[in-house]
Protein backbone atom coordinates (compact mmCIF):
# COMPACT_ATOMS: atom_id res chain seq x y z
CA UNK A 1 0.00 0.00 0.00
CA UNK A 2 1.21 3.09 -1.01
CA UNK A 3 0.94 6.05 1.75
CA UNK A 4 2.12 9.15 -0.22
CA UNK A 5 1.76 10.60 -3.69
CA UNK A 6 4.29 11.41 -6.41
CA UNK A 7 4.38 15.75 -5.74
CA UNK A 8 6.90 16.03 -8.53
CA UNK A 9 10.40 16.62 -5.98
CA UNK A 10 9.67 12.76 -4.06
CA UNK A 11 7.31 11.03 -2.10
CA UNK A 12 4.69 12.79 0.47
CA UNK A 13 2.13 12.24 2.14
CA UNK A 14 -0.51 14.69 3.52
CA UNK A 15 0.37 14.33 7.03
CA UNK A 16 4.05 15.30 5.84
CA UNK A 17 2.83 18.45 4.07
CA UNK A 18 1.01 19.01 7.31
CA UNK A 19 3.72 19.14 9.53
CA UNK A 20 5.91 21.12 6.82
CA UNK A 21 2.92 23.92 7.45
CA UNK A 22 3.37 23.84 11.16
CA UNK A 23 7.29 24.10 10.68
CA UNK A 24 6.78 26.91 8.76
CA UNK A 25 4.11 28.81 11.22
CA UNK A 26 0.67 28.09 9.43
CA UNK A 27 -1.25 26.89 12.18
CA UNK A 28 0.52 29.23 14.72
CA UNK A 29 1.36 32.49 12.63
CA UNK A 30 -0.45 32.77 9.68
CA UNK A 31 -4.40 30.73 10.10
CA UNK A 32 -4.70 33.21 14.01
CA UNK A 33 -3.80 36.01 11.72
CA UNK A 34 -6.19 35.87 9.07
CA UNK A 35 -8.85 34.94 11.39
CA UNK A 36 -8.12 37.97 13.65
CA UNK A 37 -7.76 40.06 10.68
CA UNK A 38 -10.98 39.03 9.11
CA UNK A 39 -13.08 39.67 12.43
CA UNK A 40 -11.92 42.63 13.50
CA UNK A 41 -11.83 43.85 9.75
CA UNK A 42 -15.74 42.76 9.20
CA UNK A 43 -16.22 44.71 13.12
CA UNK A 44 -14.85 48.12 11.87
CA UNK A 45 -16.76 48.03 8.09
CA UNK A 46 -20.23 47.29 10.36
CA UNK A 47 -19.52 50.35 12.57
CA UNK A 48 -18.41 51.82 9.97
CA UNK A 49 -16.32 54.45 12.36
CA UNK A 50 -13.63 55.92 10.06
CA UNK A 51 -15.30 55.63 6.93
CA UNK A 52 -12.36 54.76 5.08
CA UNK A 53 -12.37 51.21 4.20
CA UNK A 54 -8.63 51.46 3.64
CA UNK A 55 -8.46 52.85 7.28
CA UNK A 56 -10.08 49.99 8.64
CA UNK A 57 -8.13 47.64 6.81
CA UNK A 58 -4.72 49.17 8.10
CA UNK A 59 -6.56 48.61 11.54
CA UNK A 60 -7.68 45.05 11.59
CA UNK A 61 -4.11 44.30 9.78
CA UNK A 62 -2.53 46.15 12.99
CA UNK A 63 -4.55 44.59 15.29
CA UNK A 64 -3.76 41.17 13.79
CA UNK A 65 0.06 41.65 13.90
CA UNK A 66 -0.17 42.86 16.97
CA UNK A 67 -2.29 39.99 18.56
CA UNK A 68 0.00 36.94 16.90
CA UNK A 69 2.68 38.71 18.51
CA UNK A 70 1.74 37.18 21.32
CA UNK A 71 2.92 33.34 21.76
CA UNK A 72 0.07 32.33 23.48
CA UNK A 73 -2.58 33.23 21.09
CA UNK A 74 -1.43 30.93 18.41
CA UNK A 75 -1.23 27.78 20.58
CA UNK A 76 -4.92 28.91 22.10
CA UNK A 77 -6.74 29.20 18.42
CA UNK A 78 -4.77 25.87 17.34
CA UNK A 79 -6.66 24.09 20.72
CA UNK A 80 -9.14 26.16 20.54
CA UNK A 81 -10.47 25.07 16.73
CA UNK A 82 -9.11 21.47 17.52
CA UNK A 83 -11.50 21.21 20.86
CA UNK A 84 -14.55 22.66 18.65
CA UNK A 85 -14.33 20.19 16.34
CA UNK A 86 -15.30 17.74 18.78
CA UNK A 87 -17.70 19.44 20.03
CA UNK A 88 -19.27 19.95 17.03
CA UNK A 89 -19.32 16.25 16.72
CA UNK A 90 -20.54 15.90 20.14
CA UNK A 91 -23.59 18.04 19.00
CA UNK A 92 -24.51 16.51 16.58
CA UNK A 93 -24.77 13.19 18.02
CA UNK A 94 -26.57 14.94 20.56
CA UNK A 95 -29.23 16.25 17.75
CA UNK A 96 -29.63 12.60 16.36
CA UNK A 97 -30.20 11.17 19.96
CA UNK A 98 -32.83 13.75 21.07
CA UNK A 99 -34.47 13.70 17.69
CA UNK A 100 -35.55 9.92 18.24
CA UNK A 101 -36.43 10.77 22.07
CA UNK A 102 -37.79 13.96 21.52
CA UNK A 103 -41.64 15.20 19.92
CA UNK A 104 -40.93 17.80 17.77
CA UNK A 105 -43.20 19.99 19.44
CA UNK A 106 -42.06 19.86 23.16
CA UNK A 107 -39.66 22.44 23.64
CA UNK A 108 -37.31 21.32 26.15
CA UNK A 109 -34.78 20.64 23.57
CA UNK A 110 -33.64 24.14 23.64
CA UNK A 111 -33.29 23.81 27.39
CA UNK A 112 -31.13 20.50 27.14
CA UNK A 113 -29.03 22.39 23.82
CA UNK A 114 -28.52 25.21 26.37
CA UNK A 115 -27.17 23.26 28.91
CA UNK A 116 -25.20 20.72 26.99
CA UNK A 117 -23.81 23.61 24.62
CA UNK A 118 -22.99 25.69 27.45
CA UNK A 119 -21.15 22.68 28.77
CA UNK A 120 -19.31 21.85 26.10
CA UNK A 121 -18.31 25.71 25.68
CA UNK A 122 -16.57 25.48 29.63
CA UNK A 123 -14.95 22.08 28.45
CA UNK A 124 -13.26 23.14 25.18
CA UNK A 125 -11.97 26.75 27.19
CA UNK A 126 -10.86 24.51 29.51
CA UNK A 127 -8.86 22.26 27.06
CA UNK A 128 -7.63 25.15 25.00
CA UNK A 129 -5.99 26.58 28.80
CA UNK A 130 -8.51 30.06 28.47
CA UNK A 131 -8.71 29.01 32.54
CA UNK A 132 -5.32 28.95 33.25
CA UNK A 133 -4.59 32.32 31.25
CA UNK A 134 -7.38 34.25 32.52
CA UNK A 135 -7.22 32.90 36.17
CA UNK A 136 -3.65 31.73 36.49
CA UNK A 137 -1.27 28.85 36.89
CA UNK A 138 -3.12 27.80 40.36
CA UNK A 139 -6.79 27.91 38.86
CA UNK A 140 -6.13 23.50 37.60
CA UNK A 141 -5.05 22.32 40.91
CA UNK A 142 -8.10 24.01 42.64
CA UNK A 143 -10.63 22.94 40.14
CA UNK A 144 -9.20 19.81 40.98
CA UNK A 145 -9.09 19.94 44.49
CA UNK A 146 -13.08 21.35 44.74
CA UNK A 147 -14.14 19.79 42.00
CA UNK A 148 -17.11 17.93 43.62
CA UNK A 149 -18.10 21.41 45.30
CA UNK A 150 -18.79 22.78 41.92
CA UNK A 151 -20.79 20.24 40.25
CA UNK A 152 -22.62 19.82 43.64
CA UNK A 153 -23.54 24.23 43.09
CA UNK A 154 -24.42 23.61 39.42
CA UNK A 155 -26.88 20.85 40.24
CA UNK A 156 -28.58 23.28 43.14
CA UNK A 157 -28.58 25.86 40.73
CA UNK A 158 -30.08 23.32 38.18
CA UNK A 159 -32.61 22.83 40.65
CA UNK A 160 -33.37 26.39 41.66
CA UNK A 161 -33.97 27.07 37.71
CA UNK A 162 -35.89 24.13 37.86
CA UNK A 163 -38.27 25.10 40.32
CA UNK A 164 -38.58 28.52 39.30
CA UNK A 165 -39.98 27.47 35.89
CA UNK A 166 -42.23 25.31 37.22
CA UNK A 167 -43.22 27.74 39.65
CA UNK A 168 -43.64 30.25 36.35
CA UNK A 169 -45.80 27.33 34.25
CA UNK A 170 -48.13 26.78 37.31
CA UNK A 171 -49.30 30.41 37.52
CA UNK A 172 -47.85 31.10 41.04
CA UNK A 173 -50.17 28.50 42.59
CA UNK A 174 -47.34 27.14 44.34
CA UNK A 175 -47.80 28.01 48.48
CA UNK A 176 -51.31 29.74 47.96
CA UNK A 177 -54.25 28.59 49.99
CA UNK A 178 -57.00 27.57 47.66
CA UNK A 179 -60.45 27.54 49.28
CA UNK A 180 -62.16 24.24 48.49
CA UNK A 181 -65.82 24.37 47.77
CA UNK A 182 -67.35 22.98 50.93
Amino acid sequence: MVEGYYGGFGWTSLYGVLQQWESFGVFTVLFPLVLIFSVVFAILEKINIFNNRGVNLLVALVIGFFTVSNPYVGGFFMYFFSNIGLAVAIIIALIVLIGVAIQPEDKTWKNIFLVVGLALFLIVLGRSGAFKVLFGEAFGYWLQANSAVVVLMFIVVLMIVAVMMGFKKAGGTIGKIVPTGS
